[in-house]
């Protein structure tokens, strides 16, 4: 089929801020840091994070809990301000957008996946891979065609009109991978996304998302606390009282956590 862009038969287009081309990272952090108040007091999530990562390239981040994985990564899909720092994705600098700027970041630029799946329990399989682009302003008649080549990527084009009660977990997983591609993102991000599934179809939700790297020339940025799904990614960045501890290969990983005496669940 046509590869054209839904959102250019969008009839209510609003403008986003014009990338900055000097950068080649889809995402580039500098200096990142973010605290909160708790009864009074300031904890510090992390502190002074330096981050590239380009396109086509699938990563990692791991930590012990309360190491503040989740916070970075709604920071970089620009669901919450860092206290200090500043981002670029995919050119844009999130500094000073406006709230209707950054939902239209989030909305055309970055594809989200959750372990809870969120799947509108109402709507069929089809249907709910064509909602980020209804939202959008697409009709729902223009954006099926992308919607079903989005979930037959994905090995889902036979349950196109099933709800998700009745899908298993890896299906439901598979169809919110296909509504996160289905707007073209340059950035998918997701949060624990086999945490709600087996070993083995953890194994290929994991693998789907290196293909979708990789093939699709999309940056993968996944949290998670399973070094399986680490070994399958491109990169590793390991977060640790307050800062990344790690950022490289994950082959390489298993000794320098061995000499930290650290342990993730396997």
């Amino acid at each position: 089929m046509d590869h054209q862009n839904p959102r250019t038969m969008s009839e209510k287009v609003l403008p986003v801020r014009t990338p900055d081309d000097s950068s080649h990272a889809v995402i580039r952090v500098e200096n990142l840091s973010k605290t909160f108040v708790h009864n009074g007091v300031d904890v510090q999530a992390f502190r002074d994070v330096n981050l590239q990562i380009p396109r086509g390239q699938m990563v990692t981040i791991m930590g012990p809990s309360g190491s503040g994985k989740s916070t970075l990564l709604h920071i970089l899909g620009g669901i919450e301000p860092p206290t200090q720092g500043e981002i670029w994705i995919d050119g844009q600098n999130l500094a000073g957008m406006r709230d209707l700027e950054l939902t239209l970041l989030r909305r055309r630029h970055i594809g989200f996946i959750f372990q809870s799946f969120n799947l509108v329990p109402t709507l069929s399989v089809v249907d709910n891979v064509t909602l980020p682009l209804v939202l959008d302003g697409v009709s729902a008649y223009s954006a099926e065609p992308f919607a079903l080549e989005c979930l037959q990527r994905v090995g889902m084009s036979h349950r196109l009109r099933h709800l998700p009660s009745q899908l298993s977990g890896g299906e439901q997983q598979r169809v919110a991978i296909a509504r996160a591609l289905v707007i073209k993102p340059s950035l998918i991000l997701a949060d624990e996304p086999t945490g709600n599934l087996d070993s083995a179809r953890g194994r290929d939700i994991t693998q789907l998302l290196v293909d979708v790297a990789h093939q699709g020339q999309q940056t993968v940025v996944v949290v998670t606390h399973d070094i399986r799904v680490a070994s399958q990614s491109d990169r590793l960045i390991v977060l640790l009282d307050g800062h990344v501890k790690f950022d490289g290969d994950p082959s390489q990983v298993a000794e320098w956590m061995a000499a930290m005496q650290l342990e993730f669940h396997a």
